[in-house]
């Protein structure tokens, strides 16, 4: 995740695929807290670092791999684990937040199908 640079998009608002994926990581997170989920806590750790490349103004590149580290070793349990990804998904939704506001994750041409 070193090295990279902020592009046009990346700089701007975050795509509709971006939220997209910051939705259904929310999904399978909430699944997985309620032990209906068929993902590792490995995956879920992978599906976070996508999501996390997709916003790089959001996450630090540190803080991600001091957590990979935590969620790859067997030094905590699977609960913590799930604590630690969901701490990795909140801290990407609050930098959106501040930075765009609240946004539907559907793209604008749903929205207006929607309204009428």
């Amino acid at each position: 995740m070193t090295g990279r640079t902020i592009t046009g998009r990346a700089a701007g608002e975050a795509s509709v695929k971006g939220r997209r994926e910051l939705a259904a990581l929310n999904d399978a997170l909430t699944l997985a807290e309620r032990g209906l989920g068929r993902q590792t806590t490995a995956a879920l750790m992978a599906r976070l670092l996508r999501v996390a490349a997709m916003f790089p103004r959001s996450v630090d590149d540190t803080l991600m791999w001091q957590v990979t580290d935590l969620v790859t070793g067997d030094d905590v349990s699977d609960g913590v684990k799930l604590t630690l990804i969901r701490m990795g998904w909140a801290s990407i939704v609050q930098a959106q937040y501040r930075a765009h506001g609240l946004r539907m994750a559907a793209a604008p041409k749903c929205r207006q199908a929607a309204a009428a």
